[in-house]
């Protein structure tokens, strides 16, 4: 049987957006506990950790305005949750470096963030690289609910989990077809070609 006992953290909307096949892509400079406080490619295939960890109401500004009513779904009270949802598995397709957020308009239909969120992600900590990461998401045969251990809070991106978690069956959100498309129209863009 298939598994898969490591996942990588990403807001909630982003996750579901991903599941909806609303969203393609991953912007990513790396959390204060990721080794050298940058977001290394450890894995090209992993299970995705929804978080609310930084999602906070100020997050919604750097959402399009047509996915803010769902990210609002998405804000809790500050306790903490002692179990996440887990339904997508996702597959590295592509990653580039980009360090002009302009090479990341026209791509709006692969995302849903405003053109801020790009500019602001690049900002921070400018001598670190920005990647974009293009994955193929599929949903898993039978969502799960996974108790929250210490170790798979705080600021940091990859979660190795305690279970292996099956992923046998695993359907792709959006068909051959259309992925391969939209994988040839952003890497284009990113590169430049």
């Amino acid at each position: 049987m298939l598994t898969s006992n490591v996942a990588l953290k990403e807001w909630s909307i982003v996750v579901e957006a991903l599941a909806e096949g609303k969203q393609l892509i991953l912007v990513r400079k790396g959390g204060i506990r990721d080794p050298k406080g940058a977001f290394q490619l450890e894995h090209r295939e992993f299970l995705l950790y929804p978080t609310l960890e930084h999602q906070g109401e100020k997050g919604e500004a750097v959402i399009r305005p047509e996915f803010r009513q769902q990210y609002r779904g998405f804000l809790t009270p500050s306790q903490r949750p002692c179990a996440v949802g887990l339904k997508v598995y996702a597959g590295v397709s592509y990653c580039g470096q980009v360090q002009d957020p302009a090479r990341l308009l026209g791509l709006e239909k692969y995302h849903i963030w405003m053109p801020e969120f790009f500019e602001e992600r690049m900002r921070y900590r400018p001598l670190r690289p920005t990647l974009v990461v293009v994955l193929r998401a599929y949903l898993l045969p039978e969502p799960l609910q996974l108790p929250v251990k210490p170790e798979y809070t705080g600021c940091k991106s990859w979660v190795p989990l305690d279970e292996n978690i099956p992923i046998e069956g695993a359907q792709p959100v959006i068909d051959n077809q259309r992925f391969r498309r939209a994988l040839e129209e952003i890497s284009s863009r990113l590169e430049g070609r």
